[in-house]
């Protein structure tokens, strides 16, 4: 039996946002949409605390609440990138970066 998969899914990739400094910016908030017309899953990984609030700008930019983590610190939030096989993360934080060889982009807003 041949199964046929939609090719939008074989394309999709998983790209998460920190919040701070990226989702606060028009610059951020442009790139995101850009990725999410592309067909790309987004995420938002933050080192904040308040999961509530992160989801409400999810909800905001079309971000179901099961993409969305508050992780209360940057060695949780590379800890979840990882877990979650992001394939982008952007961040500011030059360090997160560095400690996502291949996966993390500095973002300058």
């Amino acid at each position: 039996m041949i199964v046929k998969i939609k090719s939008s899914i074989l394309n999709e990739k998983k790209v998460s946002f920190d919040y701070n400094d990226i989702l606060t910016t028009t610059k951020g908030v442009t790139l995101l949409k850009r990725l999410q017309t592309m067909g790309d899953l987004i995420y938002i990984i933050s080192a904040q605390y308040n999961q509530k609030f992160l989801e409400e700008k999810g909800k905001e930019l079309g971000i179901p609440q099961s993409r969305v983590f508050a992780t209360g610190s940057n060695k949780a939030k590379v800890e979840k990138v990882l877990e979650l096989k992001i394939q982008t993360h952007y961040d500011n934080n030059s360090d997160v970066v560095n400690q996502l060889p291949g996966i993390g982009q500095l973002y300058h807003p």
